[in-house]
């Protein structure tokens, strides 16, 4: 509290003027900042991080620990991340100190078992290129998907088409959230529909920002079998054998 205190300065005489000491007691203070935190504490909606969900493998036992990243011939598809190179040169290209990423797949397995060799990747060389496009627009408003968008939504059409049906249930209001998530969690782990495995490997070039975006493309088409893996040799031979072909 506030305190008036009355000096005279030890002053005599009749014009002599008086002065004033004003003190403020600043302790309820305190009080008034300890309660002002308590409730902004006890008011303030914390926000949870926003983080890329990844389906990590579980902990157990697998008798068989070498043919835990197969797949067979039909299912799988290998996506390679690379960025783009200069004209006539195997170094990196950039656009304002970023690296150009680009992306290829092929189909099935590599040269299905032949020996790895120049002239056997040259001659069974399936690899395709891709690009990172954003949907575009038809005549009618709806987003049609491009890219490597459309690639995979073109190996996972059963799993979509399905999905697809809950999801007009859920916008006529026939279904709720948590009645969607359960029947979409169904769909995932139909083994009668036909769904790709895609196995992701990237080149020591490649941007992490390119990872993260496949993974995101993961995510939005609903692929529920996918792994990041390692750059094998017959990787690197075919990625080189289409560089040397289309980059002359």
């Amino acid at each position: 509290m506030a305190e008036v205190q009355q000096n005279d300065g030890g002053g005599k005489g009749k014009n002599h003027q008086k002065k004033m000491t004003i003190r403020v007691d600043f302790t309820p203070m305190v009080d008034m900042n300890m309660l002002l935190i308590t409730f902004f504490m006890l008011c303030t909606t914390m926000i949870k991080s926003q983080t890329l969900n990844i389906a990590l493998p579980s902990n157990e036992k697998v008798d068989n620990v070498e043919n835990m990243s197969q797949a067979s011939a039909d299912d799988a598809i290998t996506i390679i991340l690379d960025a783009k190179r200069k004209t006539g040169s195997m170094v990196p290209d950039t656009v304002n100190g970023k690296v150009v990423n680009e992306v290829y797949y092929f189909d099935g397995k590599p040269l299905n078992g032949e020996a790895v060799t120049n002239e056997s990747v040259a001659a069974n060389n399936n690899l395709q290129k891709a690009e990172f496009l954003a949907d575009e627009v038809n005549g009618q408003g709806i987003p049609q998907a491009r890219g490597i968008r459309k690639i995979i939504q073109e190996r996972n059409k059963e799993v979509l088409k399905k999905l697809e049906e809950y999801k007009k249930q859920f916008r006529d209001g026939k279904i709720d959230q948590a009645k969607y998530d359960e029947l979409a969690k169904q769909v995932r782990k139909d083994e009668n529909l036909k769904k790709p495995v895609i196995i992701i490997k990237s080149t020591p070039e490649a941007s992490y920002g390119a990872l993260v975006e496949i993974l995101d493309e993961m995510q939005i088409n609903s692929i529920s079998k996918y792994q990041i893996d390692n750059m094998e040799k017959v990787d690197s031979l075919m990625l080189i054998d289409y560089q040397n072909r289309h980059h002359k």
